[in-house]
């Protein structure tokens, strides 16, 4: 019976202390991603215990698997993204939800076979992020968040496009190791 209260001790005190409050994050960086189809990679800064900022970046590549048919031209697609986001922290808990503000700008060439190769496509997508990480740890968590954006595909001229306005949502499941 002694033994049995003992070990419920010892397990509710490290339980515990698994479940406290961080200190402190402030001044701490990070590296994580976001994204399950076309990740991008961030590093994360914490400017005070609540407020947060991101650098983010992403690359994608495409190589059509064919030669080019006669009279066409075999084109490698490539998407780039980069942007910056700004999130406010509501606690340094465990449970960490956020609310913020994000802005990416992400160039594209579609790839495949073309008779004239299609410029880049650019766009600037700018909106809100509401979301919460979850810290496993003091140096990794994993989170959700919930974007609405403005996205505004800019115009090009091969093929002649004019700009384009969307208003679009957007779930991204997160990771970070923070050092």
């Amino acid at each position: 019976m002694k033994k049995s209260l003992s070990l419920l001790v010892i397990g509710l005190l490290v339980l515990s202390a698994n479940v406290s409050a961080q200190s402190s994050r402030k001044g701490k960086f990070g590296l994580g991603i976001d994204g399950v189809e076309s990740t991008n990679m961030l590093a994360t800064y914490y400017v005070s215990n609540q407020f947060s900022t991101d650098i983010i970046a992403g690359f994608d590549y495409y190589s059509p698997g064919a030669d080019a048919p006669s009279g066409q031209t075999k084109v490698d697609g490539v998407n780039y993204r980069v942007g910056l986001d700004a999130l406010y922290h509501f606690n340094i808990e465990k449970v960490s939800p956020y609310f913020g503000v994000e802005a990416l700008f992400q160039s594209e060439k579609q790839g495949g076979f073309y008779a004239q190769e299609p410029d880049m496509k650019n766009s600037i997508a700018a909106g809100l992020v509401l979301g919460a990480e979850y810290f496993l740890n003091d140096n990794f968590s994993i989170g959700i968040k919930e974007r609405v954006d403005a996205n505004f595909k800019l115009s090009r001229d091969i093929p002649k496009e004019e700009t384009d306005t969307y208003i679009n949502t957007k779930t991204q499941v997160t990771g970070r190791f923070y050092f």
